[in-house]
């Protein structure tokens, strides 16, 4: 790799690590500025929008980021089938009971700046549909967009904190929710299935 292309990926790396640190540790998350990131990332405020020309773009970087971890302690291997993305709710409760903190300030930047799209979801979504492949398209994405958020949703931890539950229980209420949808979509797709073969 050439020197230059090192260097610029060194700075958008400092950039992105301070713009999560100041979203994971102040007091307003959505309060930061670009020259707050700027300053914390030692780089000039110019260097900063050679990088990211705006804060959206900045954020879903620092989005996609988080996100990124969040995937990779929850299954360090990926997710291979449908099967193993479902099984998988226990790891990230288990994960999200570990780190609080940053679940709540991710939600907050989430709902503050729109969501960041993640590769994971096009993986998922290709399960999915390999899975279920008699529903219509528009069924078959509500269907996903509800499994998708009922499997990842950080605020489950901190909701199940407020009716005084432990991580474990939050997983095993989610697994469970998750089966019966599961199920619920596969007997959709089998009777979608016997239609179309009529």
């Amino acid at each position: 790799m050439n020197p230059r292309t090192n260097q610029l990926d060194r700075t958008r790396a400092a950039i992105i690590e301070a713009t999560i640190d100041l979203l994971l540790h102040s007091a307003d998350p959505n309060g930061f500025t670009m020259q707050k990131v700027a300053d914390a990332a030692g780089v000039s405020h110019r260097t900063l929008y050679r990088h990211f020309g705006s804060r959206e773009e900045l954020l879903n970087a620092a989005g996609a980021t988080m996100d990124e971890a969040l995937a990779y302690a929850a299954d360090p291997l990926g997710l291979g089938t449908l099967e193993r993305w479902l099984e998988s709710v226990d790891d990230v409760i288990a994960f999200g009971a570990t780190h609080r903190d940053m679940l709540r300030r991710v939600i907050t930047v989430e709902v503050a700046s729109g969501q960041w799209r993640t590769d994971r979801d096009a993986r998922y979504w290709e399960l999915f549909r390999a899975r279920f492949p008699h529903l219509d398209e528009v069924t078959a994405r509500e269907d996903f967009a509800a499994l998708r958020h009922l499997l990842w949703s950080g605020n489950a931890i901190v909701v199940g904190e407020r009716f005084g539950l432990e991580a474990p229980r939050v997983a095993a209420g989610l697994a469970r929710a998750a089966r019966a949808f599961v199920a619920d979509i596969a007997a959709r797709d089998a009777a979608a299935a016997e239609e179309q073969g009529r």
